[in-house]
């Protein structure tokens, strides 16, 4: 009786899963669906396959909406402040975790209540700022903007990994003679990959689908991102909503691959700080 019951109750959880995996995925498969039909067909066949793979959907958006510059803008803008906050939060975690001294604990807590500051709260000091520091339609402006309210809960993270790194390692690192930096190029930055791994998938979703700053501070057309271009869509001058689908496949294909890429590094950071206590 009890197999019985524990068969029924697996099926039950598979069937579950199942089920979200589906709603999960179908607007996606929906999306992708329909970037290829036409107007007339989106209506007509709304559901199904598309009986004529239309890609002339992609072509417009490189050709009359010029979609190729705001993928570069987002390329340029994401790269760039992912690899500039994974650079400064892995050697501020390092000193805050491997050089102990007096003011170590109050320098973290100082990143942690930056966490704690909302996004919106935000907005008007930036925007001040951006005024005086000729900061608007500036692509170097808002990569530091980006980088700065990200660093806080990067450092948090990655500074509570480095803590529990294998102290006898790191000493017998330096009784052989190695240096600080050596330390942390070849020690603690290999061992400290699946954190600094998952921060940055974090840190490149994050910064990609970004809308609310870049669309306060960046107003020029040729400047805008992605998310920017996307939101241009929505509006009463636009309405090829099949191209509109085709836009959104291509602004998600990024944040699709980094994650598939990086799957392994982020489940084992993820099982690692599940284990570490």
């Amino acid at each position: 009786m009890n197999r019985y019951r524990s068969k029924w109750k697996t099926a039950g959880i598979y069937l579950i899963l199942l089920t979200w995996t589906v709603i999960t995925i179908y607007p996606l498969i929906y999306t992708f669906l329909t970037s290829f039909k036409t107007q007339k067909s989106m209506y007509t066949n709304m559901f199904g396959l598309p009986k004529v793979w239309h890609f002339e959907n992609y072509l417009y958006l490189f050709t009359d909406m010029e979609f190729g510059r705001s993928i570069l803008n987002s390329v340029i803008i994401t790269v760039v402040t992912v690899v500039c906050q994974l650079l400064v939060s892995c050697m501020v975690s390092f000193v805050i975790t491997q050089f102990r001294f007096r003011i170590s604990n109050k320098l973290l807590g100082l990143f942690v209540i930056g966490m704690l500051i909302p996004a919106q709260v935000l907005m008007i000091p930036i925007a001040v700022l951006a005024k005086y520091l000729n900061g608007y339609n500036n692509i170097f402006f808002i990569i530091c903007v980006y980088i700065a309210t990200g660093m806080p809960y990067m450092i948090f993270v990655i500074s509570g990994f480095m803590k529990n790194l294998p102290k006898e390692l790191l000493e017998a690192s330096r009784i052989d003679g190695c240096s600080g930096m050596q330390i942390f190029t070849k020690m603690v930055i290999p061992l400290s990959k699946p954190s600094i791994a998952t921060m940055g998938m974090l840190s490149f979703i994050g910064t990609w689908n970004e809308m609310i700053l870049a669309l306060i501070l960046l107003k020029r057309s040729d400047l805008q991102t992605v998310s920017l271009t996307l939101n241009t869509f929505a509006g009463d001058r636009f309405a090829n909503y099949p191209a509109l689908c085709g836009a959104v496949m291509i602004g998600v294909f990024p944040t699709m691959l980094i994650y598939f890429i990086f799957q392994e590094n982020i489940i084992a950071g993820m099982t690692a700080g599940a284990v570490k206590g």
